[in-house]
């Protein structure tokens, strides 16, 4: 039972790579990628439940979380880059370089991978997780901005909190 939370981590991990030869918005593609947005869910409520959280499990969700919504972006990219317009791709490529230098000061200033594991942080994620959904909706464009703008509120709390951390 100890590393239940982990073991549901690594699904997820698994349900990314079997993502990758799946047709985007297929049936089978939901499917799998429904699983993996409930195991997110999944393994850090057992985590606390039954008081088992770790370092180790902390940093394992954040990899698969990174690898989950890397594989994502790529999968609807196509999709995305035919439905949005450009204004939206240059707020896209903004908060995504500022995440990165966030993602490379803590690396280097700590000397580990670290991703807050913050209730905006969680939001951002929830929001982008829907997006496949709403992919061929007229909603598309409305949506993508609430994502947006969560995910700027959520990297600039990331940078306040890298600003006032202590050593």
């Amino acid at each position: 039972m100890k590393n239940l939370a982990n073991i549901i981590t690594i699904t997820r991990i698994i349900g990314t790579v079997c993502l990758i030869p799946l047709e985007a918005l297929s049936v089978p593609f939901f499917v799998v990628y429904t699983w993996c947005g409930l195991s997110d869910v999944l393994d850090g409520f057992v985590a606390r439940k039954l008081n088992i959280i770790s370092d180790f499990g902390s940093k394992l969700d954040s990899i698969s979380d990174l690898l989950f919504y890397s594989t994502m972006m790529i999968k609807v990219w196509p999709y995305l880059k035919k439905y949005l317009p450009s204004y939206v791709w240059t707020l896209i490529y903004v908060v995504l370089a500022i995440r990165l230098v966030c993602y490379l000061f803590v690396g280097f200033k700590y000397k580990a991978f670290a991703s807050r594991h913050t209730i905006l942080n969680k939001v951002t994620g929830a929001f982008m997780f829907v997006l496949p959904f709403v992919l061929k909706t007229p909603y598309l464009i409305y949506y993508s901005l609430l994502v947006l703008l969560i995910s700027y509120i959520s990297v600039f709390d990331e940078i306040i909190f890298i600003i006032n951390k202590k050593q």
